[in-house]
């Protein structure tokens, strides 16, 4: 997930609001009328109780041994899992140069920056891939609402923010970093691993995006900004008021590929851990050297450029986002969109 600064004569940013998600859904169905309503005009829906928490529990284990073995720290301190008066402020080893070149080009496969730790190398694992994509219950809610899907591979890792001291910017929204994702972007997952209160780095929508970002690309699902991106991410982030999604361990967030996004501010003291996959079409794709060639090679993403793809409207927002639902299944709802 790509971060950027606000640029140079940017409209000034709207700050976040922590959020508590309605619950929405129906015994016996994976989605129901109303969460589909709700995915429809917001962009994105959140989902409880859909993982066991003993499952949850040991990935957590295994993610803080994995941390503990490859991300290296300094300043002779060391993180303890069961002592959170360590988390704060961790202190990490230089970070090495991103690769150029090779199978991991373009994203190291474990990113340590100041209290951001991405483990992209354990998304790979079995264990990750069994809880969040493959897991039953959350690939019903995503086949119920995109179709037909391409079989789950990996996740696109654990990503892992830690408590700082750091002082509060006198900006409210100086701590976030509107955006969407490269790539081919469908529909997306972020599954929390332990309690998210508020201002503890919650992810952050901003809700009816999707519907202004949809137009401001060529192509359905394939990452072709055209060039007035830019200024509609800008336009998004200084009129909508974006929601910090507050929750419980297990909570997944499902948000359509085109949703303006971001990491949360983080002023707790916890770790927020999530985990974030990828699903699309179960269609061809591009190979490992048609992704390099187009310069959208992201080996940690399951998500792959679509070899054919719609082309989006070329006559404002109203008709581009006319047939942004081509091909999803919506529960098997009928919406006007």
């Amino acid at each position: 997930m790509a971060e950027e600064s606000q640029p140079a004569g940017a409209a000034k940013r709207l700050p976040s609001v922590a959020y508590q998600a309605p619950r929405l859904e129906a015994a016996g169905v994976p989605l129901c009328r109303a969460e589909a309503a709700f995915f429809v005009a917001h962009g994105f829906l959140v989902k409880r109780g859909l993982i066991e928490e003993a499952a949850i529990d040991k990935a957590l284990e295994r993610i803080w041994a994995h941390l503990l073995d490859r991300v290296p720290q300094a300043g002779g301190r060391r993180l303890l899992p069961d002592e959170p008066d360590t988390w704060l402020d961790p202190q990490w080893a230089p970070t090495p140069p991103t690769p150029k070149a090779g199978p991991h080009a373009g994203r190291l496969r474990t990113e340590h920056r100041g209290a951001n730790v991405k483990l992209h190398d354990l998304g790979g694992a079995d264990f990750l891939v069994r809880l969040v994509p493959n897991n039953p219950p959350l690939r019903a809610v995503a086949a119920a609402l995109l179709g037909d899907l391409r079989p789950s591979r990996r996740v696109r890792g654990v990503y892992a923010v830690f408590p700082t001291t750091a002082p509060p910017s006198g900006d409210p929204a100086a701590g976030l970093a509107p955006h969407t994702d490269q790539v081919c972007q469908q529909l997306n997952l972020c599954v929390y691993l332990d309690d998210v209160p508020p201002r503890s780095g919650g992810f952050t929508i901003y809700p009816g995006s999707h519907r202004a970002m949809f137009p401001a690309h060529r192509w359905h699902a394939n990452w072709s900004p055209l060039a007035g991106y830019k200024e509609a991410v800008e336009q998004v982030a200084a009129k909508t008021q974006p929601l910090e999604l507050v929750g419980a361990k297990g909570d997944a967030v499902f948000w359509h590929g085109r949703t303006v996004h971001s990491a949360g501010i983080h002023a707790g003291r916890n770790v927020r851990w999530a985990v974030f996959a990828n699903f699309t079409h179960d269609r061809r794709v591009l190979g490992d050297d048609e992704h390099r060639a187009a310069g959208q090679y992201e080996w940690f993403k399951d998500a792959k450029l679509f070899r054919d793809d719609a082309r989006v409207a070329a006559s404002g927002e109203a008709a581009g986002a006319a047939g942004m639902w081509r091909g999803w299944r919506l529960g098997g709802y009928d919406f006007a969109t």
